[in-house]
């Protein structure tokens, strides 16, 4: 990790500049079906239960697809260490970690030539069957799946790879597929800030500046894929893997904006899908002001709960950790940030560790109160770290590339504007932040919505999480809704905890995702699990 004194030197040294380039800039001058719970939803706990809406379901189809082996497989080098390192995880005893990479067609769909390297990492154990079939893993755009995996494997996963390997793939231009570098360094950090320290009143005008320069340079680094890093295109490099391997159908497991991906794949390729869960997802065709205000929705609940669980656990904050968080964050908007932080740097950190908790759950809810307080004590040394773990988990080139390539029906500057105003009442710790967010993407060139499944002759399994932060809790039912148009019944497994990703924090949650994927056969009922 960049030491601490580096980063905060690096951007004293950017704001520097800041006056200079402003300077020369001058001088140049559905209404969808949302059914509810199935009858009789087996509960691991009744506390605090609170339903995401009625499950539909029908017949299970009899006889899924079986999952096999690869005949033609990767050329796979073991990188266990240098993976587990990366994510800040100590390497498992017994879980071996390989890395491959494939080639897959720049374009696929509308044939602009050339081609991309796709990074994939396989885990296996000593128990691990040499003839199972593998699952497949993505994260999508949130974070690389390869940074996630290993978390996941120390945390809960590892019983997964007793019956089958877990393949993760990370999104072109992302993690190990050859992660992009398209904005100069003062663009991106503005972009991370949102101009907070710009001159002038209209903080959606002076962002749409900085992120017209970005998109330029972005799309002209891609060209001529300018149009080939949406979920539609992830989906071809998934298939391009199948090919590679010569295996009828995959396993897929798509988690957050790795669900669209899923699902993309499973609209464009409904007979090569043997098993589809879907944690913490979106519908394909969600417009971007929808998704964003479901995940300020999520943020503004996961806080609600961290607070409630730092309080009840006596944590340094006291009897009232939102009115600290709310200090930082107004003292952050008004220029006195600790350390100089921008608003937005602060949110993000409180909303990344809020979605990416480390440790347990108490210590997940201690270690962000400490931040909290040594901040307002004038010791900005974890709060810094918690920035830099944002700025490096969710802003980088290739999230921004694939994030504007999947925003759909973006909002108009003055909707923005507008937004900023209402969202900043009605969610006051994430709202503005959220709103501000959307202008990232106004001038990327449009995209188109994935074909939506039909004819899914398995069944689905759909995770979510009651407070998440990067999602909000509100996609389950949604997709719910999109499994059954397609023909597919499902069940749900919700965590009642914080965070992002039910299968990757919940141990409760992975005994119905292993099951499912052994057999293909769907739990008798809904489950929820303790937080």
């Amino acid at each position: 990790m960049t030491p601490v004194s580096t980063v905060v030197g690096m951007r004293r040294l950017l704001r520097a500049r800041r006056g200079a380039a402003v300077a020369v800039a001058v001088s140049l001058v559905v209404a969808g079906c949302s059914p509810g719970l199935a009858a009789n939803p087996r509960y691991a706990t009744d506390s605090g239960a609170r339903p995401q809406g009625a499950t539909q379901t029908s017949d299970q189809p009899a006889g899924p697809p079986a999952l096999e082996a690869p005949k033609n497989d990767l050329s796979w080098r073991d990188c266990t260490s240098r993976v587990f390192n990366s994510a800040g995880v100590e390497p498992l005893p017994g879980v071996r970690l390989d890395c491959a990479s494939y080639d897959a067609d720049l374009d696929p769909i509308s044939g602009a030539t050339g081609s991309v390297t796709i990074g994939v990492v396989r885990a296996i154990s000593a128990q691990t069957p040499a003839d199972a079939g593998p699952l497949v893993m993505t994260t999508g755009s949130d974070v690389p799946t390869s940074v996630r995996l290993p978390g996941w494997l120390a945390r809960t996963g590892a019983d997964v790879l007793a019956s089958r390997p877990v393949v993760s793939v990370d999104r072109r231009g992302m993690g190990l597929s050859g992660a992009l570098d398209c904005r100069d360094m003062f663009d991106r950090q503005e972009m991370f800030e949102q101009a907070q320290f710009q001159s002038g009143d209209d903080p959606v005008a002076a962002l749409s500046t900085i992120t017209m320069t970005a998109t330029t340079n972005c799309t002209d680094t891609i060209a001529p894929g300018d149009s080939a890093y949406d979920n539609a295109h992830a989906a071809e490099d998934i298939e391009r893997l199948r090919t590679t391997w010569d295996v009828p159908a995959l396993a897929l497991l798509g988690i957050g904006n790795g669900a669209q991906v899923a699902l993309a794949y499973a609209g464009s390729h409904p007979n090569k899908v043997a098993r589809l869960v879907l944690d913490s997802p979106l519908p394909l065709g969600i417009a971007d002001e929808a998704a964003t205000e479901q995940r300020v929705r999520g943020q503004q609940a996961a806080l609600d709960a961290w607070a409630d669980q730092c309080a009840a656990s006596n944590c340094v904050l006291g009897s009232d950790p939102k009115a600290a968080v709310d200090a930082l964050l107004t003292a952050a908007r008004a220029g006195n940030g600790p350390g100089g932080a921008s608003a937005a740097a602060v949110a993000d950190a409180i909303s990344v560790a809020l979605a990416f908790p480390r440790g347990g759950r108490v210590d997940a809810a201690n270690e962000l109160a400490l931040a909290i307080a040594d901040a307002q004590s004038g010791n900005t040394n974890r709060l810094n770290n918690l920035i830099n773990q944002a700025e490096t988990l969710r802003h980088s080139d290739g999230q921004f590339v694939n994030g504007c390539s999947d925003a759909l029906n973006r909002p108009t500057p003055n909707r923005v504007r507008e937004l900023v105003v209402a969202w900043g009442k009605q969610y006051p710790q994430f709202g503005t932040v959220g709103a501000l967010d959307m202008v990232k993407c106004l001038h990327w060139p449009s995209g188109a919505t994935p074909k939506e499944p039909a004819g899914l002759e398995i069944p689905t399994l759909l995770l979510g999480v009651q407070n998440d932060p990067v999602v909000g809790n509100e996609g389950v039912a949604a997709v719910a809704a999109t499994a059954i148009n397609a023909g597919s019944p499902n069940r749900r497994v919700i965590w009642q905890g914080i965070g992002h990703g039910a299968v990757l924090y919940s141990e409760c949650a992975v005994p119905p995702v292993t099951t499912y994927l052994d057999s293909g056969e769907l739990p008798e009922t809904d489950t929820y699990c303790p937080a």
